[in-house]
């Protein structure tokens, strides 16, 4: 296996050709990742991008253009006319079980319901609303297909005062988002916040979950936290699939420990989650 850095070749030029793939397309990246792999019919590389001046610090050649990090069973190959500049290594990590790692990953999370797999964070708020309607007995109210809106409507035109309770008591409970009690005190607040409080709680229980299967657990600190963020949730069109394809992606910085060697490998050359070819499920380490 291999680890590279690919950056885009200096010059104005290589940078307008790739900003031209790559405008409104997810899967450009891809495609010109692969042209480092010739002859290659199935993909057998995992990618994530960056942007090089995050990445490379104050370099004078690092601006707004991205830069690739690459996991390869066969080292990229870039031509001296290639739009690449590629640096590699073998890779290959000692890794023993109770090894402890740092790492970074950026992911498609999906839930399947009723055979149909949805966005774990979509699904995640959906869930949590209808729960809230439930629980208000609203839900004869409610629309035939409501959606985030309706929910949220819906939910402010019935017991505003048994629903602030409830919500309070939620965040109180919760040692990550107590404190914003402190900051905010109207019911639509609190609401937000108890949302993206149910959505890290699943988003965490979706990562244990594959570090289950994947030979890895997550590691819990002194207050009885696991070492693990997420951020930069996005939706990423597919509009050369049609108007509605497309995928999301939600970035994992956390610390694991290995609980399957060989496992562990599996997830660190294959990957984690969906739309690997897309840019998701890269697992970077570093030791802590």
């Amino acid at each position: 296996m291999y680890f590279s850095r690919v950056r885009i070749r200096a010059g104005s030029k290589s940078l307008s050709t790739l900003a031209d793939i790559l405008k409104n397309d997810s899967y450009g990246a891809h495609r010109l990742l692969w042209t480092l792999f010739p002859g290659q019919e199935k993909r057998q590389f995992l990618f994530r991008e960056e942007i090089a001046r995050e990445q490379l610090g104050p370099a004078p050649t690092a601006r707004g253009e991205p830069v690739y990090y690459l996991v390869s069973q066969s080292e990229p190959v870039a031509e001296t006319d290639s739009l690449f500049s590629v640096e590699s290594k073998p890779y290959r990590p000692r890794i023993l079980n109770g090894d402890r790692f740092g790492f970074d990953c950026r992911v498609n999370p999906v839930v399947c319901r009723q055979g149909k797999k949805h966005d774990v964070v979509m699904d995640a708020q959906l869930q949590f609303l209808a729960e809230q309607i439930k629980i208000s007995q609203l839900e004869p109210a409610l629309p035939a297909k409501p959606n985030k809106s309706a929910y949220k409507k819906m939910l402010f035109t019935g017991d505003c005062e048994a629903l602030n309770s409830r919500l309070t008591e939620m965040l109180a409970n919760d040692p990550r988002y107590a404190e914003r009690l402190q900051q905010v005190s109207n019911l639509s607040g609190k609401l937000e916040w108890a949302i993206k409080a149910h959505i890290d709680t699943v988003l965490e229980n979706w990562l244990k979950a594959q570090g289950e299967r994947l030979g890895f657990e997550l590691v819990t600190g002194g207050d009885g936290l696991r070492k693990l963020q997420n951020s930069a949730y996005a939706w990423h069109s597919l509009n050369s699939k049609g108007k509605k394809a497309g995928f999301s992606s939600v970035d994992f910085t956390g610390q694991l420990r290995v609980t399957d060697t060989e496992k562990f490998e599996q997830a660190l050359f294959h990957g984690i989650g969906r739309s690997k070819a897309f840019g998701c499920g890269l697992l970077m380490i570093r030791r802590v």
